[in-house]
C-alpha cells in the first residue's frame, strides 16, 4: 500500500513532462478558465504501514522523479496571415540538477553571448491567481506562465526582434508547471513581441521541485539561429550560447547536456 501511494505521488512531480502534446494542432492556443492541482493530494493521502520495513524512496525511481529537472522543448511559428502555430513538441529530457551562473560578472558567459549573437530581450514573472466565482458557475484563474508572459511584455524590450533569425522563450517553474499553460504564455509572447515573419521560435519548459509552486518566469532571448537543438557546446557556456537561460528568484540558471539523466525508472 505504501509503495503504491509513493509511486502515485512521484508521478505528480514536474507534471510539465507528462502532459500530452496539445490537441489544438495547428490552431492557436485557446484560453481556459479552470485548473486543478495534483500535488494537493500530498496533504490528504498518507501512507500507512501495513507490514515489513519502511519503503525506501530510492527504489523504483521515486527519488529520481522527485529530484530531476524535467524539460520539454518545442517550436512555434508566426506568420502575418495566421495565428501562432505549434509545429513540434519533443519528448521530455531529465537532468540531475540545474546549474546557476553569473551573467553580469562571468567574462566567459559574456564572450559566449557576444560570439553566439545571444541577446537578452526581456524577462517576466507570474503567479497563479484565483478569482472567487461567487454566484457564477466557473472560477477564473490566471495561469502563472501566462501572467509571466504578460509581465515580460509590459517591460520595454531591450532590443528589437524584427530582424532576429531565431527567438528562444525559456519558461521555468516548480513541479506544478503545466505544458499547456506554458504554450498559452508562449502564444501571448509571440503575439505581443515584434517578431518578423520567418523567424524561428523555440521554447523551453523546465520544472524543478526547488522552485515555488504556482509561480513561473520567462526569459526571452534572440539568437543568430545557427545552433540546432542538441548541437550546443559543453557546459554552461554551451547552453547559454544556444539561448537557454532562466531567470528565477533573482538568479540565472540553465541546464547542461553533461547532466542529462538517462537512467530508467
Amino acid at each position: 500500500m505504501k509503495l503504491s501511494i509513493l509511486l502515485l505521488l512521484s508521478a505528480t512531480q514536474c507534471v510539465t513532462a507528462f502532459v500530452p502534446p496539445s490537441p489544438w494542432g495547428s490552431s492557436a492556443v485557446s484560453q481556459r478558465t479552470t485548473t486543478t492541482s495534483s500535488t494537493s493530494l500530498k496533504d490528504i493521502i498518507k501512507g500507512e504501514e501495513v507490514g515489513g520495513s519502511d519503503f525506501d524512496e530510492g527504489q523504483g525511481g521515486v527519488r529520481l522523479a522527485m529530484e530531476s529537472a524535467i524539460k520539454i522543448t518545442g517550436t512555434l511559428e508566426k506568420t502575418s496571415s495566421s495565428p501562432p502555430k505549434i509545429l513540434d513538441i519533443a519528448n521530455p529530457t531529465r537532468y540531475t540538477k540545474m546549474t546557476e551562473f553569473n551573467m553580469e560578472d562571468d567574462d566567459v558567459i559574456k564572450a559566449t553571448m557576444e560570439s553566439s549573437g545571444v541577446t537578452l530581450i526581456c524577462t517576466g514573472t507570474g503567479k497563479e491567481m484565483y478569482k472567487d466565482p461567487g454566484s457564477a458557475t466557473e472560477a477564473e484563474i490566471t495561469f502563472a506562465p501566462v501572467e509571466a508572459a504578460r509581465n515580460a511584455l509590459s517591460s520595454t524590450p531591450s532590443a528589437s526582434l524584427s530582424n532576429a533569425k531565431a527567438v528562444v522563450l525559456n519558461f521555468v517553474g516548480g513541479d506544478e508547471l503545466i505544458l499547456n499553460e506554458v504554450l498559452e504564455g508562449a502564444v501571448e509572447l509571440i503575439d505581443g513581441l515584434d517578431i518578423g515573419d520567418g523567424c524561428k521560435v523555440n521554447f523551453n519548459s523546465l520544472c524543478h521541485s526547488s522552485f515555488p509552486v504556482n509561480m513561473a518566469s520567462v526569459t526571452v532571448v534572440a539568437t543568430k539561429g545557427e545552433v540546432e537543438s542538441g548541437d550546443e557546446g559543453e557546459g554552461v557556456a554551451g547552453s547559454v550560447g544556444g539561448g537557454e537561460m532562466y531567470f528565477q528568484q533573482g538568479k540565472w540558471w540553465t541546464v547542461i547536456k553533461e547532466d542529462v539523466n538517462s537512467a530508467l525508472f
